[in-house]
């Protein structure tokens, strides 16, 4: 007779490869066969976050690299290392800490991806990363010296590089990293590198023609008019986010052509009063009407909260891109009401729209959104556009969202997900549940995973 516990291994991992957090641990400890099953998927991603870096200080947690050293055995699972904190004791950083997480990133063999955030950690880890010949992807505070960086750049076959706080001597070796890199590499993110100027960034960009996605963001010397000045060397690009500054001089021509571009953010950032950032977007859309990319997803965050994006602007996104986009975001900004109906009306296949709610005007709100009829997702991003305290969207709020809109499926507020429920009446309910986190410093500006990518 066939019982759970008698199932061939593969059924198991297949079964388990649907499970997250604690269920796994959870179902290791069921028995022999069901532990055997479960350690491939327990082992394959190791994240180091600030809970249990506190209970190392204490003596009450054992880190998982410890584990991976003790039992090496488990390092052939590894496809995934984060550190998003360390232990701290008696000194900036644990030293046995440190000597179990690099050991155990040396033994990784099959490692895939590697983050580390935390500042000045990287440098004592990077002997670890030396041949590792499956690693595709890092994220990496890149603060170095010279020895460190000459390191690190011995890392090869990388798909996906991501930079952040990156010190000149990791600038002045990336062309030359880049140049190793050209025939792998297809994503690029450069975070708040004060260093990088113009003449590193076209010299990085030549080395890299089948780039997809290009993520320049917070490096003051590089802004949108230099980075489209270089965008004819990236014809593939597909996701592209960039920083727009008060530089009002005229885009580079002729424009480049970019027709697979999906994804664009702004991060606009300005001082003067009034801004020029209106007519700064306004010409960047124009500058790439030529291509006629079809946008599928399209950001923007804004320097005040209380900040209106343009009915003029709204007017000229929708007139290049109304048939294509999928995705919407305003961050720490907001929308006219007539814009948000105009977004609505036009969008045909709009899906996902992170707006900030004005719960005190909902039945406004319902009515605005009211013609958008391939709305699945409606996010709440919170992001104060409202003056004084700002009442929490409750259940009869949803409700009524739902009601009025058939087609909307979840309403996903800071802490909370309502998923639209059919009974078999036809009667609509309404669940709630506890939204889990986005993952620690995620960038606000990468392309989310969605459904129709």
């Amino acid at each position: 007779m066939v019982s759970a516990d008698n199932l061939n291994l593969d059924v198991l991992e297949l079964i388990f490869a649907f499970l997250f957090g604690n269920d796994l641990p959870s179902v290791a400890l069921v028995s022999r066969s069901f532990l055997a099953a479960v350690i491939p998927r327990l082992y394959s991603s190791i994240s180091y976050r600030l809970r249990q870096a506190k209970g190392y200080d204490v003596g009450e947690t054992i880190s998982p690299f410890a584990a991976v050293v003790t039992h090496p055995h488990l390092a052939v699972h590894v496809r995934k290392i984060q550190i998003l904190a360390v232990p701290t004791v008696k000194s900036p950083i644990h030293s046995v800490f440190v000597r179990e997480c690099r050991e155990a990133i040396r033994i990784c063999t099959n490692l895939r991806i590697f983050n580390c955030v935390v500042p000045n950690v990287l440098s004592m880890l990077l002997p670890g990363l030396q041949e590792k010949e499956r690693l595709e992807r890092i994220r990496i505070c890149a603060n170095l010296t010279l020895e460190q960086t000459k390191l690190l750049v011995k890392v090869r076959n990388l798909q996906h590089l991501s930079l952040e706080f990156a010190s000149w001597n990791v600038v002045d070796l990336l062309p030359s990293w880049t140049m190793s890199l050209s025939s792998t590499l297809t994503s690029l993110t450069l975070y708040m590198i004060y260093d990088l100027h113009e003449d590193i960034f076209g010299s990085i960009l030549d080395n890299l023609p089948n780039l997809i996605g290009l993520h320049v963001v917070g490096c003051p010397k590089v802004d949108h008019v230099i980075v489209f000045r270089h965008l004819s060397k990236t014809p593939l690009l597909q996701n592209l986010s960039l920083t727009t500054s008060e530089n009002t001089r005229a885009l580079a021509l002729p424009p480049p052509l970019l027709r697979d571009l999906k994804h664009i953010a702004f991060d606009v950032r300005y001082s003067m009063s009034p801004s020029p950032s209106p007519t700064i977007l306004a010409s960047i859309l124009d500058h790439l009407k030529p291509s006629s990319p079809s946008l599928v997803h399209f950001v923007i965050k804004m320097p005040e909260r209380k900040v209106l994006v343009g009915e003029p602007f709204i007017n000229k996104l929708l007139e290049s891109s109304k048939h294509s986009l999928r995705r919407l975001a305003f961050l720490d900004c907001g929308v006219s009401p007539e814009s948000l109906i105009n977004i609505c009306k036009s969008c045909i296949h709009l899906e996902r729209l992170d707006i900030a709610i004005p719960v005190k005007e909902m039945p406004s709100f319902i009515h605005n959104i009211s013609d958008a009829r391939t709305l699945r997702t409606l996010v709440d991003v919170d992001n104060h556009v409202e003056h004084g305290i700002r009442p929490s969207l409750g259940s009869d709020n949803v409700m009524h969202l739902m009601r009025h809109n058939p087609s909307l499926k979840e309403v996903i507020t800071t802490h909370r997900v309502w998923t639209r429920i059919v009974d078999r009446k036809d009667q609509l309910i309404v669940t709630l549940d506890r939204r889990h986190p986005p993952s620690p410093g995620s960038f606000w500006f990468m392309p989310r995973k969605t459904n129709f990518q």
